[in-house]
């Protein structure tokens, strides 16, 4: 037989291989079958390999051509192999391994992330007002101007409803500017005695400093029954606040005015900035008066107080000659910042995992 012909024989047995190889996938309809027809394909001792040993046999000069042929079946049977194996994959759910994966190797530890430290603050507010019985509830973060403005006392020519103090949206809605519009909406929908706290998030067209920020969350706090008093505030909120950072903490009652509240007071904690600078909260502190947090007044500001305004009462239909009742809402950024003692409220939204990673 001449060389040519003994060529030709050869690329035609590699053609009549394909179109085996084709109808034998094709009949393959699991992963065992399709891994027989495999092995008899492409495996050690299979028909392609038979193919490439025969290569040897022919002469020399025609062996270069004879191989590139063989090649071009080899990669067209592989092609045809693996694009029947993901039909019988996705027909039976089969998952194919991974042929590189070494199951008896160690395993990649991935380290563990951690809780974002506003995430555990509210998360510690959560328990601390439970275990006082108090009912957590929520409320839209865009809401209308009856709920954030006019049912709280605040009229219509008041400046907190100024489009320079808030963030309109169309008409008289707008993102909340405080979590006391979920206030108004428990005492629409609950009869007296009731506990409850609300956390959220709210927006103010603030400057961004070390003290304020756009966006944050406050805690709304709401407790109306029959004699409910002044005292009860101040015992609620003092637990609150040994609960949170100890027995040895120091807090001031501050009178203040809130439209929403009558008496009203702010709930000062010891400035996280000053803390560690030696005295006491009446002495003046070395290079106090250079902290960014407080500006040298040793104290700051953690949330508004009071008792709710009887005009309050009236706009949802509450007796205010039978019930009475108290008010807070705090900043949890700004308890954050004093739980560690942190003399600057943006580092909670600069996500530095150096930072945020120090926090478990």
């Amino acid at each position: 037989m001449s060389q040519s012909a003994e060529t030709a024989e050869l690329i035609a047995r590699a053609e009549a291989l394909v179109i085996g190889a084709e109808r034998e996938l094709a009949a393959s309809k699991t992963p065992a079958e399709l891994a027989e027809v495999r092995a008899s394909l492409v495996g050690k001792k299979g028909a392609v390999k038979d193919l490439q040993r025969s290569i040897s046999r022919l002469p020399k000069e025609a062996r270069r051509d004879a191989g590139q042929a063989v090649n071009v079946i080899a990669k067209r049977i592989q092609a045809a192999i693996d694009t029947r194996r993901a039909e019988v994959d996705a027909a039976t759910g089969h998952v194919a391994l991974d042929p590189t994966f070494d199951p008896s190797w160690p395993g990649t530890s991935v380290p563990d992330g951690s809780l974002h430290p506003v995430t555990l603050v509210l998360e510690e507010i959560r328990r601390i007002f439970t275990r006082l019985g108090f009912d957590e509830v929520s409320g839209p973060e865009v809401e209308d101007a009856w709920h954030n403005f006019d049912a709280l006392n605040i009229p219509a020519h008041h400046p907190a409803r100024l489009p320079s103090d808030n963030f309109y949206v169309e008409g008289d809605r707008l993102l909340r500017s405080q979590t006391s519009t979920v206030q108004v909406r428990v005492m629409e929908t609950r009869e007296p005695p009731f506990r409850v706290f609300a956390p959220g998030r709210v927006y103010r067209p603030e400057t961004v400093d070390a003290t304020h920020l756009y966006a944050f969350h406050q805690v709304e706090g709401l407790m109306v029954g029959e004699d409910v008093t002044f005292a009860d505030l101040k015992a609620c909120l003092r637990t609150f606040a040994e609960s949170m950072y100890g027995a040895g903490v120091q807090t001031r009652f501050r009178p203040s005015y809130f439209p929403f509240t009558e008496v009203s007071a702010e709930l000062d904690l010891r400035c996280p900035g000053c803390l560690d600078r030696g005295g006491d909260a009446n002495s003046a502190l070395p290079g106090a008066i250079d902290c960014s947090v407080c500006g040298g007044e040793r104290w700051m500001e953690v949330l508004g107080c009071g008792m709710v305004h009887p005009r309050v009462l009236r706009s949802v239909e509450i007796d205010p000659e039978r019930y009475t009742g108290f008010a807070f809402g705090m900043g949890v950024e700004r308890v954050a910042m004093r739980r560690w003692k942190l003399d600057d409220i943006r580092l909670l939204v600069e996500n530095d995992v150096r930072f945020l990673s120090q926090f478990r």
